[in-house]
């Protein structure tokens, strides 16, 4: 099956203190079968950190744990499902990551990706160039709503 590019709208990184944010969702149906598509977050403007001026903030939610990950630049994950429903947040590097229904997508720096594929055909996971990727990575709650 050919691939398919969702995400060409991906963030650059720059700063838009706009009131939505476009990130990447991978999650499977009820097949098993795994999917990328282009999904929003809203902020509100709240005084975050006074005496400083309001800011864009998104709503609060819980994590249960952190890993900070650094791959190889020659990493191929294989077909796999992600172990948590969890935020990555590309800090350096370039990858690639497929569906399992074809559709690709090319993350860069800056980047957010939410993983709920925990389950099914999974995706795979592909480093690009010579550079390794730095990412971080945050576990979500089974029971706490993803954005």
């Amino acid at each position: 099956m050919p691939s398919r590019k969702i995400c060409e709208s991906q963030t650059t990184g720059k700063v838009d203190m706009r009131r939505t944010l476009e990130y990447i969702r991978v999650f499977s149906d009820d097949a098993g079968e795994s999917h990328i598509e282009t999904a929003t977050m809203t902020f509100q403007s709240e005084r975050f950190a006074p005496p400083a001026p309001p800011l864009d903030v998104s709503a609060t939610s819980r994590a249960s744990g952190w890993n900070l990950l650094r791959f190889a630049a020659d990493w191929v994950g294989g077909w796999h499902c992600t172990p948590y429903k969890q935020w990555m947040f590309l800090m350096a590097g370039q990858a690639t990551v497929r569906a399992s229904d074809g559709s690709q997508c090319d993350l860069r720096a800056g980047n957010i990706c939410l993983l709920e594929d925990t389950r099914g055909k999974g995706l795979l996971t592909t480093i690009l160039g010579s550079d390794e990727v730095l990412m971080v990575a945050i576990r979500i709650p089974n029971d706490e709503p993803a954005a």
